[in-house]
């Protein structure tokens, strides 16, 4: 049943701008630089600058208003603007004096002269639940291990050992270790583009560090929604919790439809969960929104779908490509649609993969205007994430 919501909230894009909540200002403290990341980014740019050698040594990390975060870095990191900021902003502010640089540093020596070896060089944060891959050998101190990191990280709830992929959905076999409070559930809520969402790694697939990704898809729709001098019928069929639609839906006057689904049950559950919130919150009343717990490859069986969709989203990483065939039934003829997707491939078939893409669109006789095809990000040694955008007229 198409339920109508209305956007009305401008571009989520915005960083820019933004002021420091006031802290305590300690002893010693001083002017120093910082870059501004996205709050849900902090780890990933925290591990950045540590191992590039520009994260500033024993101060704290700034919390700023608009959910952002400032990571304090030395005078000689690159200057504002540096590609390696990949478009987040530097700025002087009061140092923060902190504990310990490192979780590790609270372990007791008996313990760090152990396992030192065999520590964790990474993890990541979802919410308030951080996520941690421990070799077998060092199970044993999971305890003592996850207890540091409660004690490192004070806005985290849950410390939870990663065990690897499992299942159709490939999520996240995780184990629970140890929580502050006594709540063990692996749900919890993110905050990206300053909107909250509900996700749980223990049953959804959800990646911060595509961030970027989703505010580009809400340029190349305004893009789009120029071109066609109207609103656009959106289709993410492969949505997950939703992060990717939520922006677009909020743009004032882009999207007229959308169709929204993920063939994963309990992906589909908070995606259901969060679009209700951002319905109550938002008083959307004017787009027909469509939800569908159903493989993506279906969708094209029923005669309603057929010919609506102006802008798809293709976020399967490990079979967009292989599904392109069976998507193609769902855009509009006769005017120009856009495809963006999301694809895992080897590093030396990039333009293979593009060479793929333009003959899944040439054998529905399309009208290929543009396919772009670049590296989003390292995959492993050997495989790239590679996004791929194509614009055609379906005839």
């Amino acid at each position: 049943m198409p339920i109508n919501i209305n956007p009305h909230l401008g571009n989520m894009s915005s960083f820019s701008v933004a002021m420091l909540k006031t802290p305590p200002c300690l002893d010693g403290a001083k002017p120093m630089r910082h870059l501004r990341v996205p709050s849900e980014e902090t780890q990933h740019w925290l591990e950045f600058c540590r191992n590039k050698g520009w994260l500033m040594p024993g101060a704290g990390v700034l919390t700023l208003e608009e959910g952002l975060k400032g990571i304090p870095i030395i005078d000689s990191a690159p200057n504002d603007g540096d590609e390696f900021w990949q478009g987040n902003s530097t700025f002087i502010a009061q140092g923060l004096t902190r504990g310990p640089e490192h979780w590790s540093d609270r372990l007791s020596k008996e313990i760090l002269n152990q396992i030192t070896h065999l520590l964790p060089k990474s993890h990541e944060i979802q919410g308030d639940v951080l996520i941690v891959k421990l070799d077998d050998e060092i199970m044993e101190f999971s305890q003592q291990i996850a207890q540091a990191m409660l004690e490192q990280f004070p806005s985290i709830r849950l410390v939870c050992a990663d065990k690897g992929v499992v299942g159709n959905f490939r999520v996240r076999n995780l184990l629970p270790i140890a929580s502050r409070d006594g709540n063990m559930t692996t749900r919890t809520k993110i905050k990206e583009n300053n909107k909250s969402i509900w996700t749980d790694p223990a049953k959804a697939y959800f990646s911060a560090r595509l961030s970027n990704e989703r505010i580009q898809n809400l340029t190349s729709a305004i893009d789009l929604r120029s071109e066609l001098n109207r609103k656009l019928r959106l289709c993410d069929p492969y949505a997950g919790v939703g992060p990717g639609i939520i922006p677009l839906i909020l743009e004032h006057d882009l999207i007229s439809h959308c169709y929204a689904g993920d063939l994963n049950p309990d992906a589909f559950e908070l995606l259901e969960l969060n679009l209700h919130d951002l319905i109550s919150k938002n008083k959307l009343t004017e787009i027909d929104l469509v939800l569908k717990n159903q493989d993506a490859r279906k969708w094209k069986n029923k005669q309603e779908n057929i010919n609506k969709i102006d802008f798809l989203l293709v976020n399967l990483p490990h079979d967009s490509i292989n599904h392109l065939p069976e998507l193609l039934p769902l855009l509009a003829k006769g005017s120009i649609t856009k495809i963006r997707g999301w694809a895992i491939i080897e590093r030396s078939e990039l333009k293979n993969s593009e060479n793929q893409i333009k003959n899944i669109l040439n054998t529905s006789n399309a009208d290929v205007k543009s396919i772009h095809c670049s590296e989003v990000k390292g995959f492993s040694s050997s495989k790239i994430f590679m996004r791929f955008e194509t614009k055609q007229i379906i005839p």
